[in-house]
């Protein structure tokens, strides 16, 4: 199996007067296309319908490197849909832990629900020692380890991005999944998250599902 270095979430909002059944059907032929390109080893449609202003349309892109993820997102933009937000990120073990933040499986089944969001820590966390980071990290995902039914996937971009890290979660019950952030919101180490937000939340399906929640079923008059 190829290995993910890149995890991706590109959104898009679809263009005044472009929510009809042809500009539907090219999105749809770009985002097959999209699979069949090299360095790509996975993509997921999600509908952000009502859930987001900025937002109806979202992909989560696994790459082997970041000219797969950018080829992906080339393909999708040459449709005319309006890039709203790409938030990514390289896989490796944590610094605190030497564990991977990642759960997902993938290529694998996928859950109901996606939420993803960037995040930076403050100027004080980096200051804080070494040992003190690491125990407020073990706190915090201990916590986290009690909603074991939610996965994730977490990325870093420190230095590439406006944001530090991305962490993405799979729940198929978004009542509980907010139940897991209030919890992890109540952790020692809260007060070192300068920023985490947008927040995304998508839900899941088979692309001409997706696709045609987004587009409608036909062109109107």
């Amino acid at each position: 199996m190829a290995e993910i270095a890149v995890h991706g979430f590109l959104y898009f909002r679809i263009p005044h007067g472009l929510r009809t059944a042809d500009i539907r059907e090219k999105v749809r032929a770009a985002a097959d296309e999209i699979q069949k390109l090299p360095g790509i080893v996975a993509a997921y449609p999600y509908s952000l319908v009502g859930l987001r202003a900025s937002a109806e349309l979202g992909f989560w892109l696994a790459t082997e490197d970041v000219e797969a993820y950018q080829a992906a997102a080339a393909g999708l933009l040459r449709t005319n849909l309006e890039l709203t937000a790409s938030l990514w990120g390289f896989a490796r073990p944590s610094q605190y832990t030497g564990q991977s933040g990642i759960s997902v499986k993938v290529p694998g089944e996928r859950k109901r629900y996606l939420v993803v969001y960037p995040f930076i820590k403050t100027h004080e966390w980096y200051q804080l020692p070494a040992e003190e980071r690491r125990a407020l990290m073990k706190d915090h995902a201990r916590v986290g380890h009690g909603f074991k039914e939610i996965d994730q996937v977490l990325v870093y971009s420190t230095g590439l991005a406006d944001w530090e890290f991305v962490v993405g979660y799979e729940t198929d019950d978004l009542e509980r999944f907010s139940e897991l952030v209030t919890a992890l919101r109540s952790t020692a180490g809260r007060p070192y998250t300068w920023r985490d937000t947008p927040i995304f939340a998508g839900r899941y399906g088979s692309l001409p599902a997706v696709l045609l929640e987004v587009f409608g079923e036909a062109d109107h008059p």
